[in-house]
């Protein structure tokens, strides 16, 4: 019984390492060999069932496959349905958070807006993981720029800043953010000035990713692609896919 759930662990390890020096076919095809592990228990095949589907449901979001990313939420939402209750609640807010990442990523904003309400709807998993509920935050935010949601944007930003003031949990990345949304956007009325906001932001926003701490924020949401995408009239998808592709040629 012991050895299936040592080789379940010996798999996640290893793809955690493939996953963070960016060898992401490596990190796939452990995956893969994680699902075809016969689970003797309940406790196993939920064990199998977070790791596997946590870890790829990240991997596509952190290098622009969408596409590849919604294909698995069916599954995603029967593994939530069929283990409910036994998962932690920082796994499903996880789950959600990068499922409404997806969404945004192929650029269906209102399906993002779902998902993001689901974690903002569920009380239990407001102080299940901080870090992410806040970029939860701020990630809302973006979703309603891009929805053009204008009139709701000043409200959204007020309590946005009133929640993580209240946990003392401002990156200055998200300060940035806000300041962008709520000061530069509503005055901006040429394109021209638009891509220009855009360009203040990103560099901004490189500057303060210098510092290791700020830099984190960027794992949670490509910040700084998002800017690009605007600058160059290019997709966020491509933007995120390019550099995904420059970091694997460099290896």
């Amino acid at each position: 019984h012991q050895q299936p759930v040592k080789y379940i662990t010996a798999l996640s390890n290893y793809s955690n390492i493939c996953y963070s020096i960016k060898k992401y076919d490596e990190c796939l095809s452990l995956i893969k060999k994680m699902r075809e592990v016969p689970a003797k228990s309940i406790q196993m095949q939920i064990r199998i069932f977070i790791t596997s589907y946590e870890r790829e449901l990240e991997l596509y979001k952190n290098t622009g496959e969408y596409h590849k990313g919604i294909l698995l939420i069916k599954d995603v939402e029967k593994g939530i349905r069929l283990y409910k209750g036994s998962i932690p609640n920082s796994y499903i807010l996880a789950f959600y958070f990068n499922i409404a990442s997806l969404y945004f990523g192929i650029r269906d904003y209102s399906n993002s807006l779902v998902w993001l309400n689901k974690i903002f709807n569920d009380v239990s998993l407001k102080n299940s993981r901080t870090d992410l509920y806040c970029f939860t935050q701020i990630v809302n935010l973006i979703v309603h720029f891009e929805l053009g949601n204008v009139d709701l944007l000043e409200y959204v930003v007020r309590s946005t800043y009133r929640y993580l003031y209240k946990w003392d949990r401002l990156y200055k990345v998200e300060n940035s953010i806000m300041i962008f949304i709520r000061k530069k956007i509503p005055v901006i009325i040429a394109d021209k000035e638009r891509i220009e906001a855009f360009k203040e932001l990103k560099i901004e926003l490189e500057k303060i990713t210098k510092d290791p701490f700020e830099k984190k924020a960027l794992e949670y949401f490509d910040f700084i692609s998002w800017a690009e995408s605007k600058i160059f009239d290019k997709s966020f998808a491509d933007i995120v896919r390019l550099k995904t592709k420059k970091i694997e040629a460099v290896q």
